[in-house]
């Protein structure tokens, strides 16, 4: 009779976390996701296209001899901006530039093999193939600063070689439209996913909001999620990390600031103001 009541017992608490995982998947993950794979298309002028969404935001930009891609996006959106790539290239050279190793900026990458694809060079290549796969792996590493002719576009290949969303994030920036895109270093309106063992780490993301600024004439950011902006964007995302750590260290103020941004995209427990306050706290504490 006891061993019935405990299976009874046991068959009701993992009823029960199956239960929580099926809400908490529909009311976070399978909306978040949803959201993820839509995509919006922006034609900024002539040579330049923007397509938001479906995983990383992507940039095409092109020459009479080139094409430059930035970040090459996951699953359906990825075969469709191969798709588009392929039906304007017409012969001509093709370039991927990865701002990051995480799968939704990548996965794409494999539709492109035989082009030359960058990313920043301070990935190990066993850390690329576990996180991201064999089929996505770049040719061209950059370590620090790569400087490209585009058409009349001179573009700039910024590693920022310093630990901030990964241990190599790097930016992109369009000299002539005073563009910069950022890969997932400033996300417009979403919280940050941050994961130590990617290399995660606030005070980096902070100082990299400085350099940008500092080094670049900014007018519009391409954020890695998002809307495009303009400065504001770095401005308010470098307020969050403010607030955040401001919250880790005085609790009485936790309340407030997270409730100040609950209309931005988030997951519970995973990418989330209280997510970030909880990397804080564990980051402070060594």
């Amino acid at each position: 009779m006891k061993r019935k009541t405990i299976l009874l017992s046991l068959g009701g608490i993992v009823l029960a976390v199956v239960l929580a995982a099926g809400i908490f998947f529909g009311l976070y993950i399978y909306p978040f996701m949803k959201s993820m794979k839509t995509t919006k298309t922006i034609a900024y002028d002539d040579h330049l296209t923007l397509i938001l969404g479906g995983g990383g935001n992507t940039g095409i930009l092109q020459s009479d001899s080139l094409i430059l891609v930035i970040d090459s996006k996951m699953d359906d959106a990825a075969v469709k901006l191969h798709d588009t790539i392929m039906k304007i290239a017409n012969g001509r050279k093709i370039i991927v530039v990865n701002t990051h190793v995480h799968g939704d900026h990548v996965s794409g990458n494999e539709w492109f093999k035989g082009n030359k694809i960058i990313a920043g060079g301070d990935y190990t290549k066993e850390f690329w193939l576990d996180e991201a796969g064999d089929k996505t792996l770049p040719t061209d590493w950059v370590k620090d600063r790569l400087d490209l002719k585009v058409g009349d576009e001179t573009v700039t290949i910024l590693n920022l070689a310093k630990h901030v969303h990964t241990m190599s994030d790097v930016v992109v920036y369009l000299h002539n439209r005073k563009m910069l895109f950022t890969g997932d270093v400033v996300l417009n309106k979403q919280a940050p996913a941050m994961m130590k063992g990617h290399g995660a780490d606030y005070k980096g993301y902070l100082a990299a909001f400085d350099l940008l600024q500092k080094d670049f004439d900014i007018h519009e950011i391409v954020p890695g999620h998002g809307d495009v902006g303009g400065t504001e964007v770095i401005d308010v995302y470098r307020q969050y990390f403010k607030d955040m750590e401001t919250a880790a260290k005085d609790p009485a103020k936790e309340s407030e600031l997270v409730e100040k941004y609950k209309g931005w995209k988030q997951i519970p427990f995973l990418m989330s103001p209280g997510a970030t306050i909880h990397f804080i706290k564990e980051e402070d504490e060594k």
